[in-house]
């Protein structure tokens, strides 16, 4: 949206015209404040039909406000959180009517499609996968950032486009915090593609993918995400304020090597018990993110509840004459 905020207006007028639509959003991160002005000026260089159809929202920071039904939620009544029962917003969304979510990337692409033609599309990928997506690469990578790859390219595709990995790689993590961590030996050769992923129980989702670090603490790492997403509550409901908090609090003491008796027994059974219970999907992703976790660093999570730490040293006591 900041690089290329006429792809993205191109393609949200194409989709307006498939669906009939009259009037779009721009619903820009209050925090992107490039992208806000990038997608602001592109807009004042469009014709006045354009410009009297299209306006630009800024949304509030929290992770739960990019979900499709806390933004029109937002739009509709100033409020940022998800709404999950009927109607859905394709029913019943901006201003009571039939309202299209759709990602930034999405409409990109389907800018550049309506360019340069279906067959160029189809002549994107490996294999049986087709076009390209953006991957946010990050972690133990020479060149961090956002790298735009080849669908069915592999998690090694995905580290050689970042430069090539930095160091030793303690695991990956595929999909962002709603996404789950994963051997990096087993998946190596994995095509990033949602077939090959969903056949081994594993999301692309945001199209994060970070490379820990092997002298990082899987336990440390997976704490601070779950104290982030537990904070990250729109609080409708007690699976996720009570249930998401008791979790990363346990998490966190696990993480410093301090827990209560009982601790790894009770986020293996919490996680297991939240699953389906919250009023939206944010309890669900964050403990699916913990299973995985709980799986991918079993012997640490095991140790930690022995107060020791496979990864990181305790510090050395110091002996006062």
């Amino acid at each position: 949206m900041a690089g290329r905020p006429h792809l993205v207006i191109d393609g949200a007028l194409l989709a307006a015209r498939a669906v009939g639509a009259g009037d779009i959003i721009f619903y820009v991160g209050g925090d992107h404040r490039e992208a806000h002005a990038a997608l602001r000026n592109a807009l004042a260089e469009r014709p006045a039909d354009v410009r009297g159809r299209a306006r630009i929202v800024r949304a509030p920071a929290g992770y739960v406000s990019g979900e499709e039904s806390a933004a029109v939620h937002f739009v509709n009544a100033g409020d940022a959180r998800p709404t999950t029962a009927p109607p859905r917003p394709f029913d019943h969304g901006v201003g009571g009517r039939p309202t299209l979510v759709q990602n930034v990337e999405s409409l990109a692409m389907a800018a550049l499609i309506a360019r340069r033609g279906s067959a160029w599309y189809q002549g994107l990928g490996q294999d049986r996968a087709r076009g390209v997506g953006l991957l946010t690469v990050s972690g133990a990578v020479n060149q961090a950032g956002v790298h735009e790859l080849e669908f069915g390219a592999t998690l090694s595709d995905a580290a050689a486009a970042a430069g090539g990995i930095n160091g030793d790689v303690r695991a990956v993590l595929l999909g962002g915090y709603f996404g789950g961590w994963a051997d990096l030996d087993e998946q190596w050769g994995l095509p990033l593609d949602a077939p090959s992923m969903r056949a081994r129980g594993l999301s692309l989702g945001c199209g994060v993918v970070h490379f820990l670090p092997a002298a990082s603490c899987g336990v440390e790492a997976t704490a601070r995400i779950m104290t982030y997403l537990a904070s990250q509550s729109a609080r409708q409901c007690g699976p996720c304020v009570f249930g998401l908090a008791a979790i990363a609090h346990a998490t966190r003491r696990l993480a410093a090597r301090s827990p209560q008796p009982g601790d790894l027994e009770r986020i293996v059974h919490w996680s297991a018990e939240l699953t389906g219970r919250g009023a939206c999907r944010h309890p669900d992703g964050a403990v699916a993110l913990l299973q995985s976790a709980l799986q991918v660093f079993a012997d640490d999570f095991a140790g930690h509840q022995r107060r020791r730490c496979l990864t990181i040293p305790a510090p050395a006591k110091v002996a006062v004459a």
